[in-house]
């Protein structure tokens, strides 16, 4: 058997094999812990996320002798929630909403109950300010779904006007 010195041929590869495998778990143990200086904790980015993405919002509007109260979440872009109106010359409504923000405006299906019957009407919110207009526009129906025909032609003038309240 070949031997160098004291150490067999054989040792010393087990030697060089071994030297290589510290030198290169150091090195990709040096590379992690660098490139992973500069971002945020798991729970640091979870909150600011949370904060950001998890939004409870209330309002309340009142035209002459009617009035409306709505309260929403609005998490990771889908927003849900209650709305209730309270009209003094025909019945109430009250039902669930759901739906989602495209820029300002809020888009939402509205399933309520109104003389005792369960409907689903689209409504729409545009926020302004710190309020929501509600909007109006022409409804057109197709395959069950229910929804506003041109988005450019809605009007936000003669609508309730939300403004926020604080939650209970």
């Amino acid at each position: 058997m070949l031997t160098t010195g004291s150490i067999s041929l054989a040792g010393y590869i087990k030697f060089l094999i071994m030297k290589t495998f510290i030198t290169l778990l150091s090195s990709s143990i040096f590379l992690f812990v660098a490139c992973n200086q500069n971002k945020p904790t798991a729970s640091t980015e979870a909150t600011t996320q949370d904060s950001a993405k998890n939004v409870k919002e209330c309002y309340q509007a009142t035209v002459k002798t009617d009035s409306a109260s709505f309260s929403f979440e609005n998490i990771d872009g889908k927003v849900t929630g209650k709305l209730a109106f309270n009209f003094a010359e025909k019945d109430d409504s009250n039902g669930d909403i759901t739906g989602y923000f495209s820029g300002d405006t809020l888009f939402v299906d509205y399933v309520f109950n109104a003389e005792g019957t369960v409907s689903k009407n689209p409504l729409v919110f545009l926020k302004s300010g710190n309020d929501l207009k509600q909007g109006y526009g022409e409804i057109e129906s197709y395959l069950g779904k229910t929804y506003f025909k041109d988005h450019s032609q809605l009007k936000f003038e003669d609508g309730f006007i939300f403004k926020p309240v604080d939650c209970k």
